[in-house]
Order: structure tokens, then sequence, then C-alpha cells
């Protein structure tokens, strides 16, 4: 039981850790295509980038907990149908919000370099989905974790 518990805080921890580096460095390459982004000083820059990077890191994490509760078993197995509903609900995540903070709240806006899909980022519809499945493959790498 011991054993059980530290494999999953170390396949949580690890999987914390590689949705944040892996999601500050998304953001710092698509913040560019920010209308403000290219033009803010780095001394503004960074802290926002980490700041996202940390949301993001958290939103993974929640997703895979999602698609848990789904499987019934904490540390899930990376198959096909499980990476589809993680992916899924993943593009959902990142379209409600992007969607709500670009047309409702106008909280930014995109450069024209911006490729967009549906009224919103591409770079930004992806990320979740493709940072997080990486991060579960890196998490269960680096945890030893064989379920993931």
């Amino acid at each position: 039981m011991k054993t059980k518990r530290k494999r999953q805080a170390s396949f949580f921890a690890s999987l914390w850790t590689a949705a944040f580096f892996l999601n500050f460095f998304w953001e710092s390459l698509h913040g560019l295509l920010y209308l403000d982004h290219p033009a803010m000083a780095a001394a503004g820059y960074v802290p926002m980038m980490l700041e996202m990077a940390v949301y993001d890191a958290f939103a993974v994490s929640g997703i895979y907990l999602l698609v848990s509760l789904l499987c019934r078993t904490l540390l899930w197995k990376i198959t096909i149908r499980n990476v589809a509903v993680f992916a899924f609900a993943a593009l959902c995540a990142a379209f409600s919000t992007e969607y709500t903070a670009l047309h409702l709240l106008h909280a930014w806006f995109y450069l024209p370099s911006m490729p967009t899909v549906f009224g919103v980022g591409l770079p930004p519809l992806l990320q979740l989905a493709v940072t997080g499945v990486a991060a579960i493959s890196a998490a269960g790498r680096l945890s030893s974790v064989d379920a993931a």
C-alpha cells in the first residue's frame, strides 16, 4: 500500500513538473502571436508566462484526474481510447477558455499572424492536448510507473 502511494505521488509530481515546463515553453513561443506580447519587456513577459504555465500544469493534472474517474483507476494506461478522451477534454477546456477570454471578456487579442480555427487560435487550442499527452508520457517514464 505504501509503495502504491509513493508511485502515485511520484507520478503526479512528475506529471505536474513536466506539464509546467512543457507549457512554459509552449506559452513562451505562441505568446508572440498575441497583440501586446512581442512589445513587452522581459520583466513583465516572463512572470506572465510562468503564471500561465502554472495554470496549465494544474489544468493538465485536472484533466488527467477526470480521465482517471472515467477509467476508475488513478494511474491509467496510455491507450488510444484514454488518450482520445484526454485530448477531447483538453480541446474542450482550451476552446472554452480561449473563446471566453478572447470574445466575451476581451482579455487579449491576436496578431494577424495567429492561425485560427472556429474563432480561436490554433496553438492555444492544441496546447493542453499536446503538452498534456507529452507530460503524461514523460511522467510515466520519470516515475517508473508502467501504468501511465
